[in-house]
């Protein structure tokens, strides 16, 4: 990876990233198994830079009474060969993930959008509303036609009180 791709993802704010993606659960799920992966790939290839150090086998040689040792653990090491790994799977597997990813936040962002836009009118609807001092008989029928058919079946019934009226408020007529 590129200096300018660790320093990026080196600066993301994980925590706060997962926070905002808390609602989908695969999205962050995805974010992290990235996470552990990249900080693996980092952490070997730390450990791979720290160990491609030349061994001075002349110094064992002086040092260690036993050249013969020295001389095996020479032959070995320049018997091993450093192999080349293709990358093209690993390439295809991110790029995927990426798209994945890309398509995910998309469609977060479209949902965002679609919320912000409900709650907007939400607010300018509150915004608008007249007190509840200034409504007008008329303003309720209009907003609920039916209470006018349920007051006119209740006065067919000869049912003049509504339900539950008097243990909500109770008479004083008592008192």
């Amino acid at each position: 990876m590129s200096t300018a791709g660790r320093k990026f993802l080196t600066s993301i704010n994980w925590p706060v990233v997962s926070s905002v993606l808390s609602k989908h659960a695969e999205i962050t799920k995805s974010l992290g198994s990235f996470r552990k992966s990249y900080e693996m790939a980092e952490g070997e290839l730390t450990q791979l830079k720290e160990a491609n150090r030349p061994v001075d086998f002349e110094y064992y040689r002086r040092v260690l009474k036993n050249t013969e040792v020295v001389d095996r653990l020479e032959k070995i090491a320049k018997a091993q060969k450093i192999t080349k790994v293709d990358l093209a799977s690993q390439l295809e597997t991110i790029s995927a993930f990426e798209t994945k990813a890309v398509a995910s936040a998309e469609l977060y962002v479209k949902e965002t959008e679609a919320n912000l836009a409900d709650l907007s009118e939400t607010v300018k609807n509150i915004e608008q509303t007249r007190p509840i001092t200034q409504l007008t008989v008329d303003d309720v029928v209009k907003a609920k036609p039916e209470v006018v058919q349920r007051a006119e079946e209740m006065t067919k019934k000869g049912q003049y009180t509504v339900d539950g009226y008097d243990e909500k408020f109770p008479s004083l007529v008592m008192i």
